[in-house]
């Protein structure tokens, strides 16, 4: 921990050596998901970081599991190498807690679990925004810890009618990739052709190494020995269509996907059984808007549909087949458009069908969702903010919900700013908590929705130019209706809800920095504390996190780039496959460093090469599966 507090120090005080006095004012960015309508990121009074495609090169990102793991407030979890199960817990909150939207669709899966990140890959991708703290009010039933918010390109910023853009990469694990997306834009017609494909050989999902614990029963804990690797092969493509005169605009947008996902369900087993995940998905969306941002009224509508088909093989057979059908509309009203003050208010109504078969079950079930929401925006020049937003959700299945959010900004002066936002949110159960599934895990149609409160409350300290950021927030929630699991017969469970009240509190310090056109850094820190009903810390969330990294370009040709990730110790729950017993083990710090350099070959070529994780540290984020060592990447990028 404090080699990774002294790191961030440093970054902290080369900005004040470094840094010669600027004038030059930084392009303004766009926050899509804090609010109703896009919003000016220097007017949000929400926890929100927005990374570009700049920001993933310079963090040597590949997939989008890269780039959210150098985030303030997110802890990360992975069941072995690439492409295996991977979530993320913000501020605490279970992975499913985090609503995942790309290109305005939830993406949340049917069954209720949280979204898996493990092969998604950034090659189409132009942006994210991690929004951190309880968004129901606006998104709905899985926002209860945040938002991670999703663009793909598109050819509507454009230039030229035909543009051509590709990356091809590989690296160790017998890793290749290669992506390529055709885009363009005339007249106001727009359009966005990709497809790309992931290979790697992978490692093994169990650990190969040897990792030794001490349980807190005081047992003797050893994983490790695997020797089997996993594979993992996923192929994409995607059409946009679209049209967009800024009062009005339509969008057509179809995505497939095929994965194939290696994994260990024993160590026993591993080379018995080829165990592994086949997974289909496929997205349409149809979505238009009447009305511009500087008009009394502005109208949206969409209808998107998910259809997901998994087959899993190997020691354990099963499938399941999955439909999601979501129709919403909004109307913003933009009263107060000219002047110091501006005002919104906007309507949502929202209806939400979710189908879900599988194996396990004789029919197929189904969940309904109807909601109705309203958000009132008001933004002073001066970026002074409030905004209050409430929902109310109609659950064919669940009891109906109403949550609540209430968040504002206040400049004191043009160097500091202080914000706050307090809300309410819901988690509705997962399907196969509410219905069970194989016979050992009992249905339990009396299941509440989990529900929190929660806040957070920090200053923004920045420079005139605002070059230079450092941000200080304090977080907090308390969770009611946790749902756990209770054994009712010798290995059979069922989900309940847990007597008592989670709590989760930290702190989250963040710092961007533009000390020069030609050099970056940024840093974030995060202590979080959490405690569930019986006083036990929640598992797979490190109570120190931090991150930090500079950008570098050396000449017009050469540029450079080190990252370093610190994650603490952390507990989680080790589960013996002979005696089917759990007990709790403490994981151990850990400390990467990455780095990076890259070469501007012509004016639209570019090679790269990422060395990840350069002191080959071996550690699992997961107690029993593997992490890779150190290992290379090497990639040719361009556009034409």
């Amino acid at each position: 921990m404090q080699k990774a507090l002294s790191i961030i120090s440093v970054l902290l005080i080369a900005s004040g050596a470094v840094a010669a006095e600027q004038t030059t004012d930084l392009s303004p960015i766009n926050v899509y998901s804090a609010y109703a309508a896009p919003v000016n990121q220097d007017q949000t009074a929400s926890s929100v970081t927005v990374l570009s495609e700049k920001d993933f090169d310079n963090r040597n990102a590949t997939y989008v599991s890269d780039a959210l793991k150098t985030v303030p407030g997110v802890a990360f979890s992975a069941s072995g190498g690439r492409g295996t199960l991977s979530n993320f817990y913000l501020r605490g909150a279970d992975a499913n807690h985090t609503s995942v939207i790309i290109d305005g669709v939830k993406m949340n899966p049917v069954t209720g679990y949280g979204f898996d990140f493990g092969g998604l890959s950034l090659s189409n991708i132009e942006r994210i925004e991690i929004l951190r703290g309880e968004q129901s009010a606006l998104w709905g039933s899985d926002a209860m810890g945040g938002v991670i918010y999703i663009t793909t390109k598109t050819g509507l910023y454009k230039d030229k009618p035909f543009n051509i853009d590709f990356d091809l990469g590989t690296g160790s694990h017998r890793t290749r990739d290669a992506s390529a997306t055709l885009s363009g834009y005339n007249d106001g017609f727009y359009y966005a052709i990709h497809g790309d494909s992931h290979r790697t050989q992978g490692i093994s999902a169990y650990s190969s190494d040897t990792f030794r614990y001490i349980a807190e029963n005081g047992a003797k804990i050893t994983s490790g020995g695997a020797v089997e690797k996993d594979k993992f092969h996923r192929d994409n493509a995607s059409v946009r269509l679209g049209y967009d005169a800024s009062d009005k605009g339509v969008e057509i947008l179809a995505a497939h996907s095929t994965q194939s996902a290696h994994y260990d369900n024993s160590l026993a087993g591993e080379t018995l059984f080829d165990d592994f995940t086949r997974t289909r998905e496929t997205t349409l969306k149809l979505s238009g808007y009447l009305g511009g941002e500087d008009e009394l009224f502005k109208q949206k509508a969409g209808v998107s549909h998910i259809k997901t088909d998994s087959d899993t093989f190997g020691a354990w057979m099963s499938a399941y087949h999955a439909k999601k059908l979501n129709e919403n509309y909004q109307l913003d009203v933009n009263f107060d458009r000219e002047g110091a003050i501006k005002q919104g208010l906007s309507l949502l109504t929202e209806y939400q069908k979710s189908k879900y078969d599988s194996t396990s079950y004789l029919n197929e079930k189904s969940l309904t969702e109807k909601s109705v929401a309203t958000e009132y925006r008001l933004f002073a020049e001066d970026e002074h903010s409030l905004t209050l937003s409430g929902r109310y959700t109609d659950s064919s299945e669940y009891k109906d919900a109403f949550t609540g959010r209430v968040a504002g900004a206040y400049r004191l002066s043009p160097n500091f700013k202080v914000h706050a936002s307090f809300g309410s949110a819901i988690k509705n159960p997962t399907m196969t908590e509410y219905y069970g599934y194989d016979g050992k895990y009992l249905a339990n149609p009396d299941l509440q929705a989990e529900k929190s409160r929660g806040g957070d409350a920090g200053l923004l300290i920045e420079s005139k130019d605002k070059r230079h950021s450092l941000d200080v927030t304090y977080f907090g929630r308390q969770v009611k209706n946790f749902i756990g699991t209770e054994s009712v017969a010798p290995y059979v469970y069922r989900a309940v809800n847990v007597d008592g009240t989670t709590k989760i509190k930290g702190v989250e310090v963040t710092y961007n920095g533009k000390l020069t056109d030609a050099f970056t850094a940024y840093a974030n820190y995060t202590y979080m504390q959490t405690k569930d009903s019986k006083g036990l810390a929640l598992i797979r969330r490190p109570k120190h996190t931090a991150n930090a990294g500079i950008a570098y370009q050396i000449t017009e040709q050469w540029g450079a780039d080190a990252n370093i990730a610190y994650v603490g110790k952390r507990f989680d729950s080790y589960y013996d496959e002979f005696t089917y017993l759990s007990s709790r083990v403490k994981l151990p710090s850990y400390t990467l460093l990455n780095l990076g350099v890259n070469y501007q070959l012509t004016e639209n070529l570019n090679v790269y090469v990422n060395l990840n994780n350069v002191f080959d540290k071996k550690y699992e984020h997961t107690v029993g599966y593997g992490q890779e060592g150190r290992h290379i990447y090497v990639g040719l990028k361009g556009g034409f």
